[in-house]
């Protein structure tokens, strides 16, 4: 077999490999699940394996369990901008905008995390800018990333903390206080947040379903004193009329 032909059948392995991985994300998969599905002997899938790890493409935790890594992340999010979900969402958004005056995200779920594909300002002098186009950050931290995460169980809920240990730690988001989160937001129908992500900053968050699979979610940011009870709900009955005067589904 010529240098080719093998550097060719190495890159098609890996990226089957890269797949497998991301069809099983995040609950992740041993090597010797990989090496079964594919029918690789042991050693050549864990020279494979250790390459998208060391690109960034595949994490390994401590477990040797492998789930994406944020390169893989970040290149579906670079596929997502200017996505057709971004031009049939941009309309509701710049009308939550001129409604409520405040700022809002539209955010889609990937793995473990939420990405912000696009966001509207509204009118109000003071904006809470708590998240930018193509930022990301871990289920559970924001009023976006709650409702996605509410739409996992306790188990899910549970083994995402361990993961991500170390990114609710300093926001005191323990297991028991996610749950506790995800089940308010069940109840309600969208997800209320106040000082989660900023001190002094509070949101609504509703998520949606996507036409061909998954959910994204849409959120809206504003400073506490414009966060109280009362607005909250009317903000929450706001997104939930735009949602489906552009046919999509609330689904929380």
């Amino acid at each position: 077999m010529n240098v080719e032909v093998r550097g060719t059948q190495a890159v098609t392995r890996a990226l089957g490999l890269l797949q497998l991985v991301a069809d099983h994300h995040p609950q992740g998969l041993a090597l010797s699940a990989l090496t079964s599905a594919l029918g690789l002997d042991r050693t050549t899938a864990y020279r494979l394996m250790s390459s998208l790890v060391q690109s960034g493409y595949v994490e390994r935790d401590a477990e040797r369990t492998y789930r994406l890594g944020l390169r893989a992340m970040q290149l579906g999010l670079a596929a997502m901008n200017g996505a057709p979900l971004v031009q049939a969402c941009r309309p509701l958004m710049q009308q939550l905008a001129r409604r409520t005056e405040d700022t809002v995200f539209l955010v889609v779920r990937n793995g473990d995390y939420g990405h912000c594909l696009h966001c509207e300002e509204g009118a109000f002098p003071v904006k809470a800018l708590v998240l930018q186009i193509g930022g990301m950050r871990v289920l559970g931290i924001g009023s976006a990333g709650m409702t996605l995460l509410s739409r996992l169980d306790d188990a899910q809920i549970d083994a995402l903390h361990a993961r991500h240990r170390d990114e609710f730690a300093p926001r005191n988001l323990t297991p028991a206080r996610l749950r506790r989160l995800a089940a308010q937001a069940r109840e309600q129908g969208y997800s209320a947040t106040l000082g989660l992500v900023s001190e002094g900053v509070g949101g609504v968050g509703m998520s949606f379903e996507l036409p061909h699979g998954g959910h994204a979610a849409i959120s809206i940011a504003a400073i506490a004193a414009r966060m109280q009870p009362e607005r909250r709900a009317w903000v929450a009955r706001q997104i939930s009329d735009a949602l489906r005067a552009a046919k999509f589904q609330p689904s929380v």
